[in-house]
């Protein structure tokens, strides 16, 4: 009997003789797995060399479990019963604690499998499989470039690795790709050598680390090139191969892309492939689109069964940054989770007609409005890590010249760290924005994210919290406060601290006026956190 924990994969392996002209598009393997509770999971089978088939299967719940496996061709080989004996998850990782993720209540947010919130933070690593390398390093800090970044990042407590398979024939744009599917004498066939010495090892890590993979499988324009059908098979054979990891499948990056001429044909076609994964991933892992930079956001998909969640691009510069870009988005699409998935790479350089090194600060703040404007995630993404550059001026793709492992050390990460510690703190979840009387401010830069503060709370008013840049660090008015009484503090969201405003504050008819302290802005000048707790 075979054994494993809850929520953990683990593969049944399939042997059959026979010679198959192309074991890849020949024959379909299946398994049928029957839970202790009436729980049932129907998984495709993938050809891994050989005579050797692979189911890979984790269980959703603790029990005994039983399975059979067959072929579409109905051949004998491939038809075997068994048992799985599942115990409780015994680590520490929430991912395997709670289970796979969903979209939450009312969907404002993600959960996982129990319901308990998830909280998206992610780190981008689009080049992980042609330029992040798994069994080497250039700086004697680390043994491993992929270990180094993926465990630095659980430790600064992300939960999101963010990447692209980049599979592409004859396609090269943004740098390298590679051809997961080869052309045989047979038609086409996986790739195993890449799957085994590069991809695998990196999928399971990333996995066994705790990380939700979201992944795409290349980017938006190149399905044009290299045809659907190439891009269903691909999809099919990923979702066998790594489907009972944590996965979120992104389908493509840049998507629509930014020419008019081709922008159905290319929605058309990912849609595709997108209707693939939804047929064959037994666990209906969530699916979204990394969306091109278009304002407003990019409508495509909206509403499809298979389109989970919304994944904003902000962009790098002079484009429209106005808060509003989020707040109209769940204004017009409250069915939708919205998380930020690419914006202000900290340490690179800024797509403007004016280039300046995006800084820290820059990248905060945005982090801040979209979780104050009703998103429930943001994604990192920095110099030399985004495009896993070996060394500096060597080996990137655009945008930055540093090394791997000093973009690594940039300050934004750890600040995202007391981000997530921060919204943990007071219920993330449970917040809404809210408009308050806000007196003296101004909305004459289109692309000013902070020309005003941003107010969120929860439904019964007993937390406020209030994001303020030092352009809107004016005079506010917070109302329809219902307790008689609010701890009143600023949170610094560089070093985490407190400062305590008002230990007892008193709303008059429900209204309490902001007191501003320049000084507070004067010591840490970019940003500060307003937060009331009701004193129940």
């Amino acid at each position: 009997m075979l054994k494993t924990e809850t929520w953990r994969a683990i593969d049944i392996s399939l042997e059959c003789e026979h010679e198959y002209a192309n074991p890849f598009l020949d024959v379909d393997i299946f398994g049928e797995f029957q839970g202790p509770n009436g729980e049932s999971i129907k998984l495709y089978g993938f050809w891994d060399g050989g005579t050797r088939w692979l189911i890979r299967f984790a269980p959703t719940c603790a029990g005994i479990w039983t399975y059979k496996t067959y072929a579409s061709d109905g051949r004998s080989a491939f038809e075997t019963t068994g048992t799985i004996e599942c115990v409780p998850y015994s680590g520490s990782l929430d991912i395997y604690k709670h289970g796979f993720l969903k979209v939450g209540p009312q969907a404002r947010y993600l959960v996982y499998n129990d319901n308990t919130p998830f909280f998206w933070l992610g780190d981008t690593h689009w080049t992980f499989v042609t330029e992040e390398r798994f069994d080497e390093s250039n700086c004697p800090l680390y043994e491993s470039q992929f270990k180094a970044c993926v465990d630095k990042r659980v430790r600064q407590k992300f939960t999101v690795y963010q990447s692209n398979f980049r599979d592409g024939k004859d396609y090269h744009m943004f740098g390298r790709y590679f051809e997961y599917l080869v052309d045989t004498e047979n038609g086409l066939l996986p790739d195993l050598e890449l799957f085994h010495n590069n991809v695998d090892p990196k999928m399971k890590y990333i996995a066994d680390a705790g990380l939700v993979h979201a992944v795409g499988f290349s980017w938006g324009s190149a399905i044009l090139k290299c045809g659907v059908e190439r891009y269903k098979l691909l999809a099919k054979y990923l979702v066998a191969r790594y489907g009972a990891y944590p996965i979120i499948w992104t389908l493509a990056g840049e998507l629509p892309g930014y020419s008019r001429k081709d922008r159905d044909a290319i929605v058309d076609a990912w849609r595709e492939v997108a209707l693939e994964v939804e047929r064959i991933d037994g666990y209906n892992n969530l699916q979204s689109v990394h969306l091109a930079t278009d304002r407003p956001l990019p409508n495509i998909y909206q509403g499809e069964k298979w389109y989970d969640f919304a994944m904003s691009q902000a962009g790098h510069g002079d484009y429209d940054m106005f808060y509003t870009m989020y707040t109209d988005f769940r204004r017009d699409y409250p069915a939708c989770p919205l998380v930020e998935s690419e914006g202000f790479y900290e340490g690179a350089r800024s797509n403007e007609m004016h280039p300046r090194t995006i800084t820290d600060d820059m990248m905060r703040r945005l982090a801040y409005t979209v979780m104050q404007c009703g998103g429930c995630g943001y994604t990192y993404g920095c110099n030399g890590v985004w495009e896993l550059q070996w060394e500096a001026g060597v080996g990137g793709i655009g945008w930055g010249d540093m090394a791997w492992w000093d973009g690594l050390d940039l300050p934004g990460a750890d600040q995202l760290t007391i981000f997530r510690e921060f919204y943990e703190s007071v219920d993330w979840h449970t917040l809404r924005p809210v408009n308050f009387v806000a007196h003296g401010f101004s909305f004459t830069e289109r692309n000013d994210l902070l020309g005003r503060p941003l107010f969120t709370a929860n439904d019964d008013m007993s937390i406020v919290v209030g994001y303020f840049s030092q352009k809107s660090a004016k005079a506010a008015t917070i109302a329809t406060l219902p307790y008689k009484s609010y701890l009143v503090r600023w949170f610094d969201p560089k070093t985490g601290e407190y400062t305590t405003v008002d230990a007892d504050a008193r709303p008059v008819k429900g209204r309490w006026s902001l007191p501003m302290n320049r000084s507070l802005f004067a010591a840490s000048p970019e940003d500060k956190v307003l937060v009331l707790t009701a004193n129940k």
